[in-house]
């Protein structure tokens, strides 16, 4: 099981936020073929129908339940390891500078995020801990499983960190979200346009 814990899952993980076998084979650094071998294989292994769907996004089509559990004990075991390993997804002005790397955060996961109420279920399934994201001012629903925490405003909007309740005072996330909210600190400092909010 430590294998499907420690290696399998997080493929899986990955494929749900990143719909791409080559992007995933660079985040982990292993070549395209392993990546699609290792997902066919827990698939199986577990029952689990995970493919990409015609939506062009991968997703298990049974055994819901094993896999919400196997999650719950993957982001247990990212977020108690020495040093913690939370998975985090930027997608707001930090992630659209450069190459989306900053010498000041752990690493995450940069990219544009188009679908808002994915990465909502990505956090509320636990394939994700946090996001950072850019919202309209205009209030957006949310399920009551997750919380917005205010960083700073820009002439597109807010850029907020959402994540779980029960995260919010987790000792890797609270560290991460202390350093999210230092780093957007001082990019505000450096950007006229941008207003801290938090």
């Amino acid at each position: 099981m430590a294998d499907i814990l420690l290696d399998g899952l997080p493929v899986l993980d990955l494929l749900e936020i990143a719909p791409s076998t080559s992007v995933v084979a660079q985040i982990i650094q292993r070549d395209q073929s392993s990546i699609s071998r290792i997902y066919r294989q827990v698939s199986g292994r577990l029952g689990l129908e995970f493919r990409k769907h015609a939506n062009g996004l991968y997703g298990a089509g049974s055994n819901q339940g094993l896999l919400q559990g196997l999650r719950l004990s993957s982001q247990w075991l990212r977020l108690q390891s020495a040093p913690p390993e939370p998975r985090w997804l930027a997608c707001g002005s930090l992630s659209l500078e450069g190459n989306g790397e900053h010498p000041c955060l752990p690493a995450g996961l940069f990219q544009r995020c188009r679908d808002r109420q994915r990465v909502n279920l990505l956090l509320q399934e636990r394939v994700l801990d946090l996001a950072v994201i850019s919202q309209s001012d205009t209030p957006t629903q949310r399920p009551e499983t997750l919380v917005e925490r205010p960083l700073l405003r820009s002439p597109n909007g807010a850029e907020v960190i959402v994540l779980r309740l029960d995260l919010e005072q987790q000792p890797a996330i609270a560290a991460l979200i202390t350093t999210l909210r230092d780093t957007y600190r001082q990019h505000a400092l450096h950007n006229p346009q941008l207003e801290w909010l938090g």
